[in-house]
């Protein structure tokens, strides 16, 4: 069992800063290249119904401690993009502008004070999380697939993605010893998964197109 809370201790330390690594390198480079809009709003849409299905049930805190801060992390990494997101007419992905990051933001803090203020209708907040397992899965696949159409990692920094796997690694642990709850271990290890390919995406793609090798020796003439 102490194992169990040291594994449990590392997930909350870790989701503290998870998202700080990412959030530095776009201020500091002020280049958003590969990072997927759409992928942190349906990431920071799943975790603003966590967060909220948990404060409405009144749950412990240490439960889902972690989601408060990566809540707002992800506040702030969507308002670095706002910031240096560039709008490319030839970006198929119509979310990769300015404007939508602090729509999102507006949104996902009108939702949690509306939730407080016990706003949103009960039967809403009890169905809410079925949607958590999609809805996160489509964040990632949105970010892989945005590393591997460009074949380049840019501005996505690894560690952050690391860091995601391990928590995932981890939670699968203490939920199938301690919670035995088999619907929140599927989520965790499609998770788990998806946070691994962009990982092997990441390092595979990280100084931009795999080149080719340079053209064979020519032949000797005679």
């Amino acid at each position: 069992m102490v194992l169990l809370q040291l594994i449990s201790l590392s997930v909350n330390i870790l989701c503290l800063i998870q998202k700080v690594p990412q959030i530095y390198q776009i201020y500091k480079t002020k280049n958003v290249e590969s990072i997927s809009i759409s992928s942190v709003l349906l990431e920071e849409t799943a975790y603003t119904l966590i967060l909220t299905y948990n404060l409405w049930r009144n749950y412990p805190l240490l439960t889902f401690f972690e989601y408060i801060f990566l809540f707002i992390q992800d506040l702030l990494l969507l308002w670095a993009l706002s910031k240096y997101a560039t709008t490319d007419s030839k970006e198929k992905d119509k979310l990769n502008d300015r404007s939508t990051p602090l729509y999102g933001i507006a949104i996902f803090c009108l939702y949690l004070l509306m939730s407080l203020m016990g706003l949103v209708p009960t039967s809403w907040m009890r169905m809410c999380t079925i949607f958590v397992i999609p809805i996160s899965a489509t964040s990632k696949i949105a970010q892989l697939q945005t590393i591997l159409i460009n074949k380049n990692a840019g501005q996505v920094n690894r560690s952050v993605w690391i860091i995601a796997s391990y928590n995932n690694f981890a939670r699968i642990l203490t939920n199938l010893i301690e919670t035995h709850d088999k619907s929140m271990v599927l989520n965790l290890f499609v998770s788990l998964i998806l946070n691994t390919s962009i990982v092997i995406a990441c390092t595979v793609y990280k100084y931009g197109p795999i080149r080719k090798s340079k053209d064979k020796k020519k032949k000797k003439t005679t």
